[in-house]
């Protein structure tokens, strides 16, 4: 039976005056507990991502972590949105209870500590590789997972907040893959699937599908909780975070509660065309070139809405507020539309110079990609207030014209729950922030290159710890390196802060790097001869000469030289050097690599001691 790390002793800070065992939970888990000024005991373990208990943490290698909080009875405790992290100890570290406290009230934390929550980018390539980036991380190692083939294009390509995960449908093998993030590789969730051709997160972990004529719900384990029939493919619309809209290729729909699948609404052939968006409590479509509205609780009645012209694409936000309507003149114009859902009527407008590619609505932002134009629109509808909506166009970097490049899913990735959004033109390799906001600055509030092939699709992830069950939460790391490390958790002020120090596997120290050394042995007429000694490499044949090149750092001489063997170094034969430092490296065809050595070879430099 693999070994269990339940990572112990938990010191417990925020008013707690002793801390101890619980029975009940040492029973439960094997491992210790102590009470915090909440009354919760915390303990934690650690596994590998296939789920093996580990007995200590890898070093430079993915691992999770898993939490427990139970209450004084030992029975799990309700817990909200826990922080935690990993930090290094060392002789000049601050207290456990000062980085808490430091982190709570600044919300950053210090640059050696490892976050268990921040922001994952997932990019898909037109190879369908999957990367996993850390836009904060140096460019070097900005993608923390490696690349991930996903062995398919995707039907489906979203990240799963309740999951953790970053869930891919593959239509042509009929499946639905996972990846856990930031760390992760792909395990098969659900198979004999008729597509997918869709997806959408739901709660407790479970999953929409849309198929060839059905909709499906996906447990948190894969196992079909509901299958639907619908006039295929099936097409899902957000409807708020507790709904979906389902429609068919023949216009007819089903409003779904989205953690259960009961049906709310259900609306005939022909009531939804393939324009189409939804609301928590509507439908909105075209009927003979007019935007209406089709409300849940009375499916066959239309309620017209102020837009002009004959909308092309519709967009609405999440709450049901706001909806984005691209219109047609019959002049051939294009109007975009903002409308007051609340209100039922348009309040803000103006002309488009080609339909938008994408469009994000967040709080009273609106931010809108387009196919040629290499730039971001940013709505603000606050400034409504003030008389007008202010209208702003954030410039990207990336190819412009009308085919910038390949794309297999979204470009534009809101950033919840701050108000911006993550875009990377089609075709381009940087990463932009655009803030909501009117009045700012054209610039992008943050540019950020990217390496390997130029992404084709785009998902964000703001992490945390993962949620399963409760009380219970997992969260995925890695350590940099080796060394004394602690897990820092806690519930915010007031509540449950604990420190425990994590098992580390230990590491071998490195082999020092090989290096050169070199002096200078005598000078006569003219001449200079240097020894030269190898440390820390591998043994040279007995009475094998050394190649070295002499390389003067001012570029006026470089030269091959074959240094002889003496005592347990080498010297070169005489040589006329120039007036200048000169770096000694091994001559090109050997397969070591020592770090090079420097001697000053000027007339006026100073003896090297003996």
């Amino acid at each position: 039976m693999p070994a269990v790390s339940r990572i112990a002793p938990a010191l417990l800070l925020g008013g707690l005056a002793a801390a101890g065992w619980d029975r009940a939970a040492r029973d439960a888990d094997g491992g210790p507990a102590a009470f915090g000024s909440a009354g919760l005991a915390v303990a934690a373990s650690l596994a590998d991502l296939d789920g093996t208990d580990l007995a200590e943490a890898p070093v430079e290698a993915p691992f999770r972590i898993r939490l427990d909080f139970r209450d004084a009875a030992g029975a799990a405790a309700r817990v909200t949105g826990p922080v935690a992290w990993l930090r290094p100890l060392g002789p000049n570290a601050s207290t456990c209870q000062d980085s808490a406290r430091a982190a709570r009230v600044t919300g950053r934390l210090s640059g050696d500590d490892v976050p268990l929550a921040g922001l994952s980018l997932v990019t898909l390539d037109a190879a369908d590789r999957v990367a996993i980036v850390d836009p904060h991380r140096p460019a070097a190692a900005r993608i923390v997972a490696g690349i991930v083939p996903m062995g398919g294009r995707p039907g489906g390509f979203v990240v799963h907040p309740g999951r953790g995960e970053l869930v891919y449908g593959r239509p042509d093998r009929g499946d639905v893959v996972t990846v856990p993030l930031p760390f992760g590789r792909p395990a098969v969730l659900a198979a004999g699937l008729a597509g997918p051709h869709g997806l959408l997160a739901a709660p407790d972990g479970r999953l929409w599908a849309a198929e060839d004529a059905h909709v499906r719900l996906l447990d948190r384990g894969g196992a079909t909780l509901l299958r639907l029939p619908l006039a295929g493919p099936v097409v899902l619309h957000e409807a708020g975070p507790g709904r979906l809209l389902a429609a068919g290729r023949n216009g007819s729909g089903l409003m779904l509660d989205r953690g259960t699948g009961q049906v709310v609404a259900r609306f005939a052939p022909g009531r939804l065309a393939p324009v189409a968006a939804a609301t928590p409590d509507a439908a909105l479509t075209v009927r003979q070139e007019r935007l209406v509205r089709v409300y849940a609780d009375s499916p066959d009645r239309d309620d017209d809405l102020d837009a002009p012209g004959a909308p092309v694409a519709i967009r609405a936000d999440e709450a049901g507020r706001w909806a984005v309507v691209l219109s047609r003149h019959e002049s051939g114009a294009l109007e975009l539309s903002v409308l007051d859902l609340t209100l039922g009527r348009r309040v803000h407008g103006f002309s488009a110079p080609e339909p938008f590619d994408e469009a994000v609505i967040l709080g009273a932002a609106i931010f809108l990609t387009w196919p040629s134009r290499p730039v971001v629109t940013v709505v603000d509808l606050a400034a409504l207030r003030d008389g007008d909506a202010a209208v702003r166009d954030v410039r990207l970097n990336g190819p412009a014209g009308p085919d910038p490049g390949p794309r297999r899913g979204p470009m534009m990735a809101p950033l919840t729950p701050l108000s911006a959004v993550a875009v990377i033109r089609p075709g381009g390799r940087i990463l932009h922030t655009v803030l909501a906001g009117g009045g700012l600055s054209s610039a992008p509030a943050q540019a950020i290159a990217l390496k390997g092939d130029a992404p084709v699709a785009l998902a964000a992830y703001p992490r945390s710890l993962v949620s399963r069950g409760e009380g219970r939460f997992e969260a995925t790391a890695r350590l940099p390196r080796g060394g004394r490390w602690e897990l820092v958790t806690t519930t915010g002020i007031g509540g449950t802060t604990a420190c425990l120090p994590i098992p580390v596997r230990a590491v071998e120290e490195p082999p020092p790097a090989p290096r050169l050394e070199a002096e200078v042995d005598a000078r006569a007429a003219g001449s200079v001869t240097l020894a030269i000694r190898l440390r820390d490499g591998p043994a040279a044949r007995p009475g094998a000469a050394l190649r070295v090149r002499l390389t003067a750092l001012d570029g006026s001489d470089v030269r091959d030289v074959a240094a002889d063997p003496r005592g347990d170094g080498f010297v070169t034969p005489p040589f006329r050097a120039a007036p200048a430092l000169y770096a000694i490296s091994l001559a090109d065809g050997s397969s070591r690599r020592p770090e090079p050595a420097v001697v000053d070879l000027r007339p006026d430099a100073p003896e090297a001691p003996r």
